[in-house]
C-alpha cells in the first residue's frame, strides 16, 4: 500500500493542512495502520539513498520504505518543485528530509510516524532549524497522550504520543508554543533557542468549559439551563468495583442508591429524587444511548457519567424518563492519538461489616428457661423445654469442650441425641476474609482518519458464606471502531459482551432458586454442634444445619450473556449542520439451574432418622430466558450564531425502540444418576409434562422529538423541549401523549452591575424549568387487555383432571398515563478565582392520576375492582454540590466537593380510603411515617400490670416487667380504636422512616507521585423500628437471641433495655416509642493512597505509566443503631455488606 501516492486534486476550499483522504476500503485501512503502529517501535530511520536528478516523488519511496514513516500529501502540492541530487549514507530522517526540501517551496511536519507536507508561509519559509521536543505531563507527574502542540501565528502542530512525549519542528527566532488538552488549562511557553521544553498542564479550575453530555447530544456547561449533574469516569478508577452503582454511591447529589445487599454480583437499584409513585418509578438508564443493565458492565469501561433530574432534562426521552435520566457514556477512541495500552490488576480481600453476636450456649439456655416459666404464669410456654440435666450438660461442654461432649443420648428417645454444645453459628457460616481479583486491559489509539478502542475485564468474586463455595465471575469485551470516510461522513460500530457466571450452593425450598441467600439462622441453637461425634451433620429433622444442607444439598447456577452490537453514522452535508443517527441490536439470554439432592438425617451413632424433607425428592428446575431489543436513534441538529450574540441550535429526532421476551421453566423429578446436573434420564414420566412453564411478551416505545436553545450575548439563555409518545401499553386512542418542558436561565455575573464583584465571583447564573412528563409504569405490559386464568379442575373427567377457564378480571376503560409535572429553580456559581464551584437546586414534583384500585364494591362482584387513576403525591426537595480545589504549597494539591440532598413526599390525594384507614395510604400523609403506642415504662408489679387494661394490645396475662403504654385518648385501656385518622385509640405519628439529608464527602490530594483520595457517605436523619430474633430475640421458642438481648428486665435489672423474656414477646413487640432506632450514619466507604513512579527507567522501557495503590473500603461505621444492623441494609438476615482491602497496579505503555 503506497501511502505517499498522490490523490486527485479538490477545490482549494476544502484543503486543510492535515486532511487526510482515505481511498481504499476502511477495514484494510484500519488493520494496516495497527500494524504499523504496532510495530512502530521497531522502525528504522536511518537513509541511505544515491541518486541525481531524483523526483521528490522517487525520494519519498524511498524514505518511506527505509524508514516505515508515513508520507501525506495532496497531488498537486508538488507542483513548482524540482528534482534533487541525494547523497545519503546512513543518513538521520530529518537530515533526509532536509536535502530533499532544500530550496523547494515546501517544509514539513512531523506527527508521530507521519510526515505531513506543506506549502511553505512567510513564516515557515524561515530556514528550519532542530527539532523542539519535550514531555507533557499532568499535575500527578504523569504524561498526557494527545496533548495538541502549536507553533502560535502558524498552521505547524503535533500531537503528544502514549507517553506525553512529543517533538516539533519550529521556525528560527522566537516562537511561542500552545499546549493544550481537553479537560486542562492551556498554556504557553515562549522558545528561544531552546531545543527542550517540558511542560505541566494544570486541571482547568472552571468547569464552564466542560462539555456535558445530555438527551441525545451534549451542551456546554456554561449554557445549561436544565438540573443535570455530571461525574467522569475517573471517580471510579482506583479501586475495584463489584458494579457501577458501588462507585456512584453518594457522588451525585439526589441519585439514591439501593445495594439491595452483599451477595457476589448482586446489583443495585436506583432512584432519583426520591419518592415516585405508589406503583413505583425507576429512573431511565442509558449506556451510550439505549437501555441496559448498568450492574453487567465493566466500571472501568466507563468515561462518564450524566444526572438528568428536572423536566427540561428528561423531556427529550418521554414516558419512561418521568422520574430521571441516567446517562452513562462509554470511553471513545480518539483520532491521531499513539498506540496506548493499559493494565489495571486489584486483589481485594472482604469480609462482612456487620453481623450480631451469637449468644454462647449456657446463657441462651438460661434465658430459654426463663422465658418458658414467664410462659408457664401467663403467655406461651415451649413445647420442647429444655432440662436441668441439659443445663448442667452443657455448662460442662461450656468450660472443658476438650473432655466432654457436646451431645447425649435422649433418655426419652434413645436414637435421638440432646445437644449441649456451644456453636456460634455466625462464626462458622461466615468465618474470615473471601478474595477478589479484578483485572482490565485495553488498548486504544488512532492514525488519520481511524480511531480503535479495545478493552477485556474479568471480576472474580468469591461469596464470604464459605461453606457455600460462591463463585462470581463477570467477563466484559468491547471494540469500538470510528473513521473519518469523507469531510461530511464519520461512520462508528461499537459490539459489546456482558457475561456473568454464578455458582453457589442451592437453597431448601420446592422451585426455583435463590441467588443472594444469605443462609443466616433464625433458628440454629448454639447447643446444637455442625457435627455429631460420627461424623453425621446435626438436625435430627428438628433444625434444618445449613452447613449439612450446604454441603449435600444441590447447587443452583445462573449465567447470563448480553450481547450489543450498534452502527451509528455522523452527517455533516452543510455547515452548522450535523444528522447523527444509529441503530442498535441486543439479545439477552438467562439461563439458571437449580438442583435438589435429598439426603438423610442421622441421629445416635449412625441411626438413619429419615430423610430431610425440603429438598426432597432429587429433583432439578431449569429455566431460560431469551430476549431480543433493537432500538433506533436519528437527530439532526443545526446551530449558529447570527449578528454576533443571538446563538441558536435546534435539534430534531426519531426514536423507536422494540423488546420481546421469551422464556421457558421446566421440573423433572428423581433423577437415575442425582450426581448428573441432568433433566433425564429420570423415573417420573410426568415431571416434564406437569410442570413446564412459558412466557412470551413484548412492548415498543416511538417518539419524535425536538430541543431548541436560543442564547443571547451568553446571558440570557432558553431551552424549550418536547416529545410526542406512543406506548404499546395502553390501547388504542391512549397510546399517545406529548411531553413539553421550558426551561430559562440568566447569568446575572455577564450583566454589568455585576462588575464591582466579578474578581471574586467569576460566573453566577439563576435557571429554572417547569414541565410535565407522563409514566407509563404499570404492572403488565397489556394492563388494557382482559385475562381469564386458566387451571385445572379437581375433578376426574375419564382418565385425568379437567382444564378450566374462570372468570375475566376487571379493566377501566379510562384509566391512562400517570402525570408527573416538575418545577426547579437553581443556581450555579463559580468564585475565588474558580477554586469554588457550586451548584444548588429546589424542586417539587407532582405525580397526579397514580393508578390504584376501584372504590370498594360488594364482594358479589367475584372479581378484583379495576384500577383507576385515583391518586396524587406531590415530592419537594432540595440538593447542593459544592466543592473547592487549591494549592497549598508548589506540590501539593487538594480538592473537596461535598454532595447533599433531602426530599419528602406527601399524599395529596387518595380517594380510595374514606374512612382515613391507617392501613392504607390517606390524604395527607408523608410517605414513611410510622404510627405506634408510646411506651411509658415497664410494670413495677404483676398488680399493677393487672390492673391496666392493654388487652387489645394483647390478650395474655401482663407481668411486672412487660411495658406499659400510655393512655393517649384517656379512656382508661390501651387500645387501636379503629385504626383510622378519626379514632387512631392511643397511636400517633413516631417518625418517619424515610432516609433525610444524604451526603457524600469526597476529599483528594495529590504531593509529588503520591495521591490520597477520602470518601465519607451517609444519612443524616432517618427513623426506623428494628424486628425479628436478631433485635428482639425470643420470637418464638425456636428463634434465638444475641448477646446484646442480656439486658432484659428482671427485678434486680429494673433498668434493662429489653422486657422481661417472653416467647412472642406477648404485647412487648409492638410497634412503640421506646424502641424508636436512629439509624443515621456515616460511613467511610473509600480510603486510597497512591504512588505513581516517573523515571528514565521506565521511559526507556516505554512504560507511559505505573502506579500503585492500596485501598480500604467501608472500614468505618458512626452510627447510634443497634450493633448488630447494618445501617445501610437494616436487617440482619439480609447478605452481609462486605469491607475490603485492595492492592491494585496500573500500568500504561
Amino acid at each position: 500500500m503506497n501511502f505517499y501516492t498522490p490523490y486527485k486534486p479538490m477545490r482549494k476550499k476544502h484543503r486543510l493542512l492535515f486532511k487526510i483522504i482515505l481511498t481504499m476500503k476502511l477495514t484494510f485501512l484500519f488493520t494496516v495502520l495497527i500494524c504499523v503502529q504496532a510495530s512502530a517501535t521497531g522502525f528504522a530511520q536511518q537513509v541511505t539513498l544515491s541518486e541525481r536528478n531524483i523526483s521528490l516523488k522517487k525520494a519519498f519511496s524511498v524514505i518511506q520504505k527505509q524508514t516505515k514513516y508515513v508520507i501525506w500529501y495532496e497531488n498537486d502540492l508538488l507542483q513548482g518543485t524540482h528534482n534533487v541530487n541525494l547523497s545519503l549514507n546512513n543518513a538521520s530522517l530529518q537530515q533526509a528530509l532536509d536535502a530533499c526540501f532544500k530550496d523547494q517551496p515546501l517544509t514539513y511536519t512531523i506527527v508521530d510516524k507521519n510526515i505531513v507536507l506543506q506549502r511553505k508561509t512567510a513564516l515557515n519559509t524561515i530556514k528550519i532549524y532542530s527539532e523542539i521536543k519535550g514531555t507533557v505531563k499532568d499535575e500527578k507527574g504523569l504524561g498526557l497522550p494527545g496533548v495538541s502542540v502549536k507553533v502560535k501565528g502558524s498552521s505547524i502542530a503535533s500531537l503528544t504520543n502514549g507517553s506525553g512525549i512529543y517533538s516539533i519542528s519550529a521556525p528560527d527566532g522566537p516562537v511561542t508554543l500552545v499546549f493544550s488538552y481537553i479537560g486542562y488549562e492551556t498554556q504557553e511557553v515562549a522558545v528561544t533557542g531552546k531545543t527542550e521544553v517540558n511542560v505541566q498542564l494544570k486541571t482547568s479550575s472552571s468547569s464552564l468549559t466542560d462539555v456535558v453530555v445530555v438527551g441525545y447530544g451534549t451542551q456546554k456547561k456554561t449554557n445549561l439551563v436544565s438540573s443535570v449533574a455530571t461525574v467522569s469516569g475517573e471517580v471510579l478508577e482506583n479501586r475495584p468495583l463489584v458494579n457501577l452503582a458501588q462507585g456512584l454511591q453518594g457522588v451525585l447529589p439526589n441519585l439514591n442508591i439501593n445495594l439491595n445487599n452483599g451477595a457476589p454480583g448482586k446489583g443495585a437499584s436506583f432512584n432519583i429524587r426520591g419518592f415516585t409513585s405508589m406503583n413505583g418509578g425507576d429512573p431511565l438508564v442509558l449506556v451510550d444511548g439505549v437501555v441496559m443493565d448498568p450492574n453487567l458492565i465493566n466500571p472501568s469501561d466507563v468515561e462518564s457519567v450524566s444526572l438528568l433530574k428536572d423536566a427540561g432534562a428528561v423531556a427529550i426521552y418521554g414516558s419512561r424518563a418521568a422520574f430521571g435520566v441516567l446517562l452513562i457514556t462509554t470511553k471513545n477512541p480518539n483520532k491521531n492519538t499513539a498506540p496506548k495500552f493499559s493494565v489495571n490488576s486489584a486483589y481485594s480481600s472482604s469480609r462482612q461489616t456487620y453481623l450480631p453476636q451469637y449468644l454462647n450456649s449456657v446463657d441462651y439456655v438460661r434465658m430459654f428457661m426463663e422465658a418458658d416459666q414467664t410462659g408457664k404464669n401467663g403467655g406461651t410456654a415451649a413445647g420442647e423445654p429444655f432440662t436441668d440435666k441439659d443445663l448442667e450438660m452443657t455448662v460442662k461442654y461450656f468450660n472443658d469442650p476438650a473432655n466432654n461432649s457436646p451431645v447425649y443420648p435422649d433418655p426419652s428417645n434413645p436414637n435421638k441425641y440432646r445437644y449441649v454444645g456451644n456453636t456460634n453459628w455466625l462464626d462458622v457460616l461466615y468465618p474470615g476474609w473471601a478474595p477478589m481479583l479484578d483485572n482490565n486491559i485495553s488498548i486504544s489509539g488512532g492514525q488519520g482518519k481511524i480511531a480503535y478502542m479495545a478493552s477485556l475485564g474479568n471480576l472474580n468474586q468469591t461469596g464470604l458464606l464459605k461453606e457455600a463455595d460462591q463463585k462470581f465471575n463477570r467477563y466484559n469485551a468491547t471494540l469500538k471502531l470510528s473513521a473519518e470516510v469523507t469531510s461530511w461522513l464519520d461512520l462508528n460500530f461499537k459490539s459489546t459482551l456482558n457475561r456473568t457466571t454464578y455458582n453457589t450452593a442451592n437453597v431448601p425450598g420446592t422451585t426455583g432458586a435463590t441467588f443472594d441467600f444469605a443462609f443466616i439462622p433464625t433458628d440454629l441453637r448454639p447447643v446444637m454442634p455442625v457435627k455429631h461425634p460420627d461424623g453425621n451433620y446435626a438436625g435430627q429433622g428438628n433444625y434444618t444445619n445449613m452447613v449439612g444442607v450446604m454441603a449435600q444439598n444441590g447447587r443452583a447456577t445462573d449465567v447470563k450473556n448480553d450481547l450489543w452490537l450498534t452502527g451509528g453514522f455522523v452527517l455533516k452535508p452543510l455547515k452548522n449542520f450535523k444528522v447523527v443517527g444509529d441503530l442498535t441490536w441486543n439479545n439477552y439470554a438467562e439461563n439458571i439451574t437449580t438442583q435438589f439432592k435429598k439426603f438423610n438425617e442421622y441421629g445416635v451413632n449412625g441411626v438413619l432418622l429419615g430423610t430431610y424433607p425440603w429438598t426432597t425428592p432429587d429433583r432439578i428446575f431449569r429455566s431460560n430466558a431469551s430476549d431480543n431489543y433493537h432500538a433506533i436513534n436519528v437527530y439532526a441538529e443545526y446551530g449558529n450564531t447570527f449578528f454576533n450574540d443571538h446563538s441558536v441550535k435546534l435539534m430534531v429526532g426519531y426514536n423507536e425502540e422494540l423488546k420481546q421476551a421469551n422464556s421457558f421453566n421446566v421440573i423433572a423429578n428423581n433423577q437415575l444418576d442425582p450426581g448428573l446436573i441432568s433433566l433425564t434420564p429420570n423415573s417420573d414420566a410426568t415431571a416434564v409434562s406437569s410442570a413446564v412453564g412459558n412466557s412470551l411478551s413484548e412492548w415498543a416505545v416511538q417518539g419524535a422529538f425536538l430541543r431548541f436553545n436560543y442564547d443571547y450575548k451568553n446571558k440570557y439563555l432558553l431551552q424549550v423541549t418536547g416529545r410526542q409518545d406512543a406506548t404499546s401499553r395502553y390501547a388504542k386512542g391512549q397510546r399517545t401523549v406529548f411531553t413539553p418542558s421550558v426551561s430559562l436561565g440568566w447569568r446575572v455575573s455577564s450583566e454589568s452591575f455585576f462588575e464591582p464583584i466579578k474578581s471574586v465571583i467569576s460566573d453566577l447564573k439563576i435557571r429554572g424549568s417547569y414541565g410535565t412528563s407522563p409514566n407509563q409504569v404499570s404492572g403488565s405490559n397489556y394492563p388494557y387487555i382482559v385475562t381469564m386464568p386458566t387451571g385445572q379442575s379437581s375433578y376426574i373427567f375419564g382418565s385425568q383432571k379437567g382444564n378450566v377457564v374462570t372468570a375475566p378480571g376487571l379493566v377501566s376503560t379510562s384509566f391512562t398515563w400517570e402525570k408527573v409535572t416538575s418545577k426547579n429553580i437553581g443556581l450555579d456559581l463559580t468564585a475565588f478565582k474558580n477554586k469554588l464551584d457550586l451548584s444548588f437546586d429546589l424542586y417539587q414534583r407532582d405525580t397526579k392520576g397514580i393508578l390504584r384500585p376501584g372504590f370498594a364494591v360488594p364482594a358479589v362482584l367475584g372479581t378484583a375492582v379495576p384500577q383507576r387513576n385515583s391518586a396524587d403525591v406531590r415530592t419537594k426537595g432540595w440538593e447542593l454540590s459544592v466543592g473547592w480545589k487549591d494549592k497549598i504549597v508548589s506540590d501539593l494539591n487538594y480538592n473537596l466537593r461535598l454532595a447533599l440532598s433531602d426530599n419528602q413526599a406527601v399524599v395529596t390525594k387518595y380517594e380510595n380510603n374514606p374512612t382515613g384507614s391507617l392501613s392504607d395510604y390517606y390524604n395527607g400523609q408523608k410517605i414513611g411515617e410510622v404510627w405506634g403506642l408510646v411506651t411509658d415504662r415497664f410494670f413495677n408489679s404483676d398488680a399493677e400490670a393487672a390492673a391496666t387494661n392493654q388487652a387489645q394490645v394483647w390478650g395474655g396475662k401482663w407481668l411486672a416487667g412487660d411495658l406499659k403504654y400510655v393512655d393517649l385518648d384517656g379512656n382508661g385501656k390501651i387500645d387501636y380504636g379503629t385504626n383510622t385518622l378519626g379514632n387512631p385509640g392511643d397511636q400517633k405519628v413516631l417518625g418517619n422512616n424515610a432516609p433525610r439529608y444524604q451526603f457524600g464527602l469526597n476529599l483528594g490530594l495529590n504531593y509529588k507521585g503520591f495521591d490520597f483520595t477520602g470518601f465519607v457517605q451517609g444519612t443524616l436523619k432517618r427513623d426506623f423500628w428494628l424486628g425479628g430474633n436478631y433485635f428482639w430475640g425470643f420470637t418464638s421458642e425456636y428463634a434465638v437471641p444475641m448477646n446484646y438481648n442480656m439486658d432484659y428486665w428482671t427485678p434486680s435489672n429494673t433498668e434493662a433495655y429489653y422486657p422481661r423474656l417472653r416467647f412472642g414477646g406477648g404485647g412487648n413487640f409492638a410497634t412503640q416509642s421506646k424502641y424508636k432506632q436512629n439509624a443515621a450514619y456515616a460511613r467511610i466507604k473509600q480510603l486510597t493512597l497512591g504512588y505513581t513512579f516517573n523515571n528514565a527507567l521506565l521511559k526507556k522501557a516505554k512504560i507511559s505509566k505505573l502506579r500503585i495503590y492500596a485501598t480500604g473500603q467501608n472500614l468505618f461505621t458512626i452510627t447510634e443503631l443497634n450493633e448488630g444492623f447494618d445501617p445501610e441494609l437494616l436487617g440482619t438476615t439480609n447478605y452481609p455488606l462486605s469491607k475490603s482491602f485492595s492492592f491494585g497496579l496500573q500500568l500504561g505503555f
